[in-house]
């Protein structure tokens, strides 16, 4: 499954670049309903395990049966991701954004977000320098919002996406967005068992 961004054949794949650089080189999204999240705070093990704080390991995360991740095709000079701290009444929160700028007004874009605008999304993205993040939880997900159009007296018609969310931490980073790293199974061992006088 895919979100259709390139009018255009062929993939964009950013290099990585030693320098602070801006932008996200791959975006991943999944409806959060398929997703269950063990958050890192609770759990222990991946201290242990060598994992800094804030961070989301295979361990964390359940998929549902059959739960796939929609791959988004961006171009780093389209797509930016902010996570602003805010305060309101109930307290401390946060505010991840990715913007992603389509070009043009294409059938397929405004389709799919028709099909898919109810939808609440979890988003893994790796940015320019290297880092993985999840944005949103499926407690507290992500909503699409769409601009169709062209700005005002200069540039060319464009389709903005917004996925937004309050959540209660900032975006966890996460050792991977390949289906490799995030839904790993391990295989089963004779090493564990739930005997109580071994």
């Amino acid at each position: 499954m895919t979100l259709p961004i390139l009018d255009y054949p062929g993939e964009i794949i950013a290099p990585l670049t030693p320098d602070n650089a801006g932008g996200i080189r791959q975006l991943r999204l999944i409806p959060a309903q398929f997703v269950a999240l063990l958050k890192p705070e609770r759990f222990p093990l991946p201290t242990l395990a060598g994992y800094p704080d804030n961070m989301v390991s295979s361990q964390h995360l359940t998929f549902a049966p059959g739960a796939s991740l929609m791959d988004v095709d961006v171009r780093p000079e389209y797509c930016s991701f902010t996570d602003i701290m805010d305060t309101d009444a109930n307290g401390e929160l946060f505010r991840p954004t990715i913007q992603l700028i389509i070009p043009k007004i294409r059938p397929d874009v405004v389709a799919w977000v028709q099909t898919y605008r109810a939808i609440r999304w979890l988003a893994f993205l790796e940015d320019r320098n290297g880092y993985f993040r999840m944005a949103g939880t499926p407690e507290q997900p992500l909503s699409v919002a769409a601009t169709f159009g062209q700005p005002m007296g200069k540039g060319s018609n464009q389709t903005i996406l917004t996925f937004t969310g309050a959540v209660e931490q900032p975006a966890y980073f996460v050792t991977g967005i390949t289906d490799a790293v995030l839904l790993y199974v391990g295989a089963f061992t004779d090493a564990f068992g739930f005997g109580f006088d071994t």
